[in-house]
């Protein structure tokens, strides 16, 4: 459910809080050790005064808590409920193995304050706070710290650990918070309301344990917290950490994504410590590094029979390929990887204008199109999408303990690969919903429509979606889209990204490109997502772009005039748009817009348009469509482009549609390729170069002269 904004009510916090204690006292008491009981029933015992002012500091972000921020309106006698927190337990004295972390939190005027208290000595105001830190931690020591006047303006959460593993439980990762709530209740944050009965995540203690540590290590990792030179002296390896039950595939990718990244950061530090990390890793880019850096070492021959292995009994297609790609080239000397055979094989050669060199894949769509074939850019938002429809019911409405609370956005097999063996009997039925297209897109459209804006950590919803899955269903194989689901549902992780970039229909036949720039390469992922789609039956190819001045590439110039010179306030009040192709004009288009707003004096001195000429001139409105459809498939092209483009684009955010095009701007162009000249204006290009301007600030005389310019610019270009 999408709930209206509304405002939040004076205890909403407390409120939030107890719907997670609601859920932790119901639904996870097997998953409670005895402290975490003990916790809880510490904080149901609490006074109300004291729960609120207990939440408002688990919402504080820092495990200091100044006494004199703790002030609301709403809680009766503050300082009188942080006491009873602080006598519950709850709250504590700055000890000396806080006040490291403390000193690094304190601002600058704070630490000042903290010297000056024991020493004379007064550092420059213009020091900054990392000089300030240094001199503290110098002169002042730990008991000095402790003793001191700011020092009990401070106490310190005792509770955070637990907490931590608490909210874990609810949200299922370490890193969200009771924000969520507000940001729900405020109608910001879509829910999964409806269909949702709460229930656990974790099926034991130890299971949910496990999950909960190496998610937090893994967090601690990415926040860059862990001192990782002082680590690999003190770091007792693989063995140090607890072990991954059986039944917890999330664990085990959680520990294996940890190892991962741990392994990487500790190859510069301690290589044997780094290696023992990677090969410990069931994931494919650990064994990967692993066996890459074991054959720097020499071990040729240990690497050379752990391929041989993984080639004949990995079940991970990353990781085969890289296994029988690396055997080939370092025992078999072959010198082209499987990446580059496929680079080579399947790929065609496309020459694109350069222009597109920020927007490849626009360039490539906007050539086929030309060409009169349909084209969507589809990447991995395709098949996700046509995998989450066809199992929506499957997935979130009928596998009891898939979604744990209403903010689960991927369902308990996604999350563990497990679809397939889960739901086996339920797929295949549901498959057979691909007898016919219209059958399949009939069901299609009625999930997408009684789930629309669902939250579902699997795809984005889109309101052309369904267009697209229609258009791809009547030109697919179905019996291609049925293994290839199939595949998906027994690896979805494996099988969730690396798709081609296009879908293309040309002649009534569907085919997949991928697009690759100069320099780009095939990634391990979209070699394994395109073998899959070919092993399916689907046509796909690899598009090797090289950058050019192409000579056919069609351009539309276009000049605007406006009420005024800046887009947010001012308004378009003509239009000139002049199309080009190979150097010649194919087709103009002009049109006066009414700008809703007077024209000053100056405006129409300047252009010759003035309130009378626009009184009966179409809205923007009314000519969006026809300057759409004029520009479609072109480079935008002004003289300062970012002027015209910004007010064009405006003009349409107005009426809540997207502008976007690839752009070229004939003031930079040519200042880059006309230089010498003291001016690049319009008025003064054309003198220099003798292009008839006519009837200068009027929109499609001004068009034309740009598009003259444009032609001396790539003519600049193709000599270069």
């Amino acid at each position: 459910m999408f709930r209206k904004n509304r405002a939040l009510p004076e205890k909403y916090y407390l409120d939030h809080f107890n719907e997670i204690i609601h859920f932790l006292t119901h639904e996870c008491l097997h998953l409670l050790d005895e402290g975490n009981q003990r916790f809880i029933q510490s904080y149901q015992a609490l006074p109300h005064g004291a729960q609120c002012m207990f939440v408002r500091v688990v919402n504080r972000q820092s495990r200091f808590i100044k006494l004199d921020k703790m002030i609301y309106q709403e809680i009766e006698d503050c300082p009188l409920q942080l006491q009873t927190l602080a006598d519950k337990g709850f709250l504590g004295k700055l000890t000396p193995g806080d006040i490291k972390d403390w000193l690094q939190e304190l601002t600058k005027d704070q630490l000042i304050e903290l010297l000056c208290c024991h020493h004379s000595e007064v550092v420059k105001k213009s020091a900054n706070k990392q000089k300030v830190l240094e001199q503290v931690n110098e002169l002042c020591s730990i008991n000095q710290c402790l003793t001191s006047k700011l020092a009990s303006q401070f106490l310190v959460k005792n509770f955070d650990g637990c907490l931590a593993y608490l909210l874990f439980l609810f949200f299922g990762d370490s890193t969200s918070g009771l924000n969520k709530f507000s940001m729900r209740d405020l109608g910001v944050l879509r829910t999964r309301t409806k269909d949702t009965k709460a229930c656990a995540r974790f099926h034991s203690l130890e299971q949910a344990k496990s999950v909960f540590y190496y998610s937090a290590k893994l967090e601690e990792l990415k926040r860059n917290e862990l001192h990782i030179k002082e680590y690999a002296l003190h770091s007792q390896g693989v063995a140090a950490h607890p072990v991954v039950a059986n039944d917890c595939p999330q664990s085990a990718k959680l520990r294996d994504d940890y190892f991962y990244i741990l392994g990487k950061q500790l190859l510069s530090i301690d290589h044997p410590l780094a290696l023992e990390y990677l090969s410990a890793s069931c994931y494919h880019k650990a064994q990967e590094k692993w066996l890459r850096e074991l054959y720097k070492t020499g071990e040729k021959e240990k690497v050379k029979a752990y391929l041989e292995r993984l080639i004949d009994h990995s079940l991970d297609d990353a990781l085969l390929l890289f296994a029988e790609d690396f055997y080939l080239r370092k025992y078999h000397q072959s010198k082209l990887s499987k990446l580059t055979q496929k680079l080579r094989e399947d790929s065609i050669n496309l020459v694109i204008d350069e222009l597109y060199k920020d927007k490849v894949e626009m360039g490539v769509k906007q050539y086929y199109q030309r060409q009169g074939a349909i084209v969507f850019r589809t990447e991995n938002r395709l098949f996700n999408a046509l995998f989450g429809l066809t199992f929506w019911q499957e997935l979130f409405n009928f596998q009891a303990g898939s979604i744990a609370t209403e903010f689960d956005r991927r369902p308990k097999v996604v999350k563990e690969n497990s679809i397939y063996q889960a739901l086996s009997e339920a797929i295949e039925q549901r498959l057979l919903i691909f007898s016919t297209p219209q059958n399949a897109i009939v069901y299609l459209t009625k999930m997408a429509t009684q789930y629309y804006g669902q939250p579902n950590g699997m795809f984005r919803w889109n309101s052309k979606m369904m267009e697209i899955i229609s258009i791809f269903l009547n030109a697919a194989p179905l019996e291609g889209v049925v293994e290839h689901l199939r595949a998906m549902a027994k690896n979805y992780q494996g099988l969730k990204d690396g798709y081609p970039d296009l879908m293309i229909i040309e002649h009534g036949k569907l085919r997949f490109e991928e697009v690759k720039a100069p320099g780009d390469a095939i990634r391990p992922n979209q070699f394994v997502s395109i073998n899959a789609l070919q092993a399916a039956g689907f046509e796909v190819g690899i598009c090797r772009v090289t950058w050019s001045v192409d000579p056919m590439q069609p351009y539309v110039v276009v000049d605007i005039e406006t009420t005024g010179g800046k887009h947010p306030q001012h308004r378009i009040t003509e239009i000139g748009a002049v199309k080009v192709v190979n150097g010649e004009v194919v087709d103009t288009w002009t049109s006066l817009v009414n700008p809703e707003r007077h024209i000053s004096k100056f405006i129409t001195k300047l252009t010759g348009i003035n309130n009378t000429m626009v009184k009966g001139a179409p809205l923007f409105c009314e000519v969006a469509d026809t300057f759409a459809n004029f520009v479609q498939g072109c480079i935008f092209v002004a003289h300062n482009v970012n002027f015209d483009y910004g007010f064009i684009k405006q003009e349409y955010q107005r009426i809540d549609r997207k502008f976007s095009m690839p752009k070229l701007c004939t003031v930079r162009e040519s200042r880059k390729y006309l230089p010498g000249l003291k001016s690049y204006s319009l008025a003064n290009l054309c003198e220099h170069f003798e292009i008839p301007l006519v009837n200068h600030h009027r929109a499609l005389c001004d068009a034309q002269a740009t598009a003259q310019i444009l032609n001396l610019v790539n003519e600049c270009k193709v000599v270069t």
